[in-house]
């Protein structure tokens, strides 16, 4: 893999961002560590009304996952500078209690919480390894201070449903809101990526529409941002390592333009527009073994993608069946008018996973 950033002598997991890139890193560093060994992943942040920064994670004590994860959240009122103590929301013997699409703001301090439950077994083929899987939410008036207690499942689609879209939810001119809904047909195929809608602040959702669906190819981790011609743009990850696809809505998610291959391959797709227009486009590296989190520009709604190097440069260390692959980049306006990120890169040495955090700069 060609080391796309700026330097060639960056740390695993540290960022690597081109020089003449319109974003930057202000900052960079590990957050809510432990002295024990742990896995902290797949996270989830937001910004309330008030300010607030919330973090939703999951949490393993030492450096297996094996059905065992916790489900975390942590507060920040400083832009991300301090974190209040991670309390747990959810945890099950014998599950992972993971983000399932995470945390959605709906307006002044409401926030719903897309979460669930998996069961994996690492003997079976596929990308996800599942034997049992639960969607539900719960929902907060306070910013993050207090949750209702977990919902009821929720399936969108025959077998699987996440609300993975890590930009949910998107408002539209009629009122309701947009959100991204992936799902399967069966245990680990049939993926496909589509929207649904809420007309009751995340209460009820829609039958999905498909956005991306092929007999021969898995749709999943897409993401939708508005553009400044009134059009939303979506990114969808292709499994398997292929090209993500972008596509077009011009009627508020009525309809889809067909999917057309982007130039990176990316999963877990985060899309964040910046001051100039353009759409920053972080997202998991899936070229190659190697696992890092990578980021790529449009400045053309999605036509042409140019690479800015990475916010967690990879590492050469293999991926340990029952740890965890890098990924899961979140982004929120801070109120000192950067960026926070948050993201999970590779393991570190002894196995340990810490969450980062970058302060990103918009330059464009």
């Amino acid at each position: 893999m060609t080391r796309e950033g700026n330097s060639t002598l960056a740390a695993p997991g540290d960022p690597d961002i081109r020089a003449d890139a319109p974003i930057g890193v202000r900052d960079s560093r590990p957050i809510l560590g432990t002295g024990a060994p742990h896995l902290h992943f797949m996270p989830s942040l937001t910004r309330a009304a008030a300010g607030r920064l919330v973090l939703t994670y999951s949490q393993v004590c030492g450096i297996r996952r094996l059905n065992n994860a916790a489900l975390v959240t942590a507060r920040s009122e400083n832009d991300g500078a301090t974190w209040s103590a991670p309390e747990v929301l959810d945890e099950e013997p014998g599950w992972d209690c993971v983000n399932m699409g995470g945390l959605m703001p709906f307006g002044d301090d409401r926030l719903v919480l897309a979460s669930g439950r998996l069961q994996m077994d690492l003997s079976l083929p596929g990308d996800e390894p599942c034997t049992g899987w639960f969607l539900a939410t719960r929902t907060s008036q306070d910013g993050g201070e207090t949750w209702t207690p977990i919902g009821p499942e929720i399936r969108l689609f025959p077998e699987w449903t996440e609300f993975y879209g890590a930009s949910n939810p998107q408002s539209l001119a009629d009122g309701r809101h947009m959100l991204v809904a992936i799902g399967t047909t069966s245990r680990d195929s049939g993926w496909r990526a589509g929207v649904t809608f809420s007309s009751d602040g995340g209460a009820t959702f829609s039958p999905p529409v498909i956005v991306a669906e092929h007999p021969e190819r898995e749709f999943g981790d897409m993401d939708v941002a508005r553009l400044d011609d009134g059009r939303f743009l979506a990114v969808a990850r292709v499994f398997g390592g292929q090209e993500s696809v972008f596509t077009h809505s011009n009627d508020e998610g009525t309809t889809w333009s067909e999917p057309r291959p982007t130039s990176f391959a990316g999963a877990n797709i985060k899309l964040q527009r910046l001051r100039s227009g353009a759409v920053l486009c972080a997202y998991r590296d899936e070229r190659g073994s190697r696992t890092g989190v990578a980021c790529s520009i449009s400045t053309d709604a999605g036509e042409i993608w140019e690479s800015m190097g990475w916010l967690a440069t990879p590492s050469d260390a293999p991926v340990v069946a029952d740890s965890v692959r890098a990924g899961y980049p979140d982004i929120a306006a801070t109120e000192t008018a950067t960026l926070g990120c948050v993201l999970h890169p590779a393991p570190h040495t002894d196995g340990s996973i810490d969450l980062r955090w970058l302060d990103l700069v918009d330059r464009s």
